[in-house]
């Protein structure tokens, strides 16, 4: 009687099951005897031989722009206004007359000046009005130079330096730069974020005074490297990070921090001055692993 060709078919690829089984347990029983770990195989991988550049982190925050001085102009006696010599809007110079009182009984004639070169923002009080003791005059506002208010947060604020360069994009649209000129020593007890003030040029008096903003500043600099965003992983602990491999073709995994993300790629830190970054086969090995490994030296290769 002929046997069916199912059967035929089965019995070829039990036949077959049993010799890979077989030389499978001959092939790891091999290795496992020429190797010091158990954990050496003959993976392969293709990695990238890198080198850092310095590059900085790049902080965002949302913010806003402040006028560099801005006061409400007091009387420091009680009076009748008799005179205003400024208006609204107009530009005086510190120590410029702003308002003139008059104190009955005394026939005295105090004078408010500024305090400070500037624009008058308001002046809401008319010749013969009297003005208390601490009553406003004027508003006085410096607007150049104008700052750029971020809160950072204290996970980032020392990366922050008097002196780091800084971006902005108002609400507008319109992109500006400036440097860090302060950076508060203590932290708001509520947000536990440090305020940081930018200053930018405005001798145009473009900018205006309490404008949105998004707020870039840049960090130290340390070592970085430029990778593809698709050989990210997490490791047990649930860090970021890459698959490099050792100077012995052991594979280690490296936790790293993303300083820029850009349409090239992503700059990251963590890992040096040089690394063997594993580029392809990452997902196919894991931690003390020795691999086999093509390597290539630029991001392109």
């Amino acid at each position: 009687m002929k046997v069916k060709q199912t059967y035929k078919t089965s019995a070829i690829l039990g036949s077959f099951l049993v010799i890979w089984m077989i030389s499978g347990s001959l092939v790891e029983e091999e290795n496992f005897k020429k190797s010091d770990s158990s954990l050496d195989t003959l993976s392969s991988v293709t990695i990238l031989n890198s080198n850092a550049t310095m590059k900085s982190q790049i902080l965002k925050s949302s913010g806003f722009t402040e006028a560099d001085k801005f006061v409400h102009v007091r009387a420091e006696v009680s009076g009748r206004l008799i005179s205003t010599p400024v208006k609204q809007g107009d530009f005086v110079k510190e120590g410029d007359l702003i308002c003139q009182l008059y104190i009955a009984g005394r026939e005295a004639y105090p004078k408010i000046v500024a305090p400070f070169s500037g624009y008058l923002e308001s002046l809401k009080v008319n010749e013969g009005d009297f003005l208390n003791t601490g009553a406003v005059c004027a508003s006085l506002i410096d607007p150049d130079p104008m700052l750029l208010v971020a809160d950072i947060a204290e996970k980032d604020i020392d990366q922050i330096q008097l002196g780091s360069k800084a971006s902005a994009k108002l609400i507008s649209g319109r992109f500006i730069d400036g440097k860090v000129s302060f950076i508060a020593s203590s932290a708001d007890k509520n947000t536990r974020t440090f305020r940081v003030e930018i200053s930018v040029d405005n001798s145009n008096r473009e900018i205006r005074d309490g404008v949105s903003a998004e707020i870039y500043i840049q960090g130290k600099q340390e070592p970085a490297h430029k990778i593809s965003p698709a050989i990210l992983s997490l490791n047990d602990k649930g860090e970021l990070g890459i698959r490099t491999v050792t100077a012995e073709n052991k594979v280690e995994f490296k936790e790293i921090k993303i300083l820029e993300d850009t349409n090239s790629g992503m700059w990251v830190s963590g890992l040096g001055e040089n690394a063997r970054i594993i580029t392809l086969g990452q997902e196919y090995v894991f931690q003390g692993q020795t691999v086999n490994v093509r390597e290539t030296f630029t991001p392109d290769a």
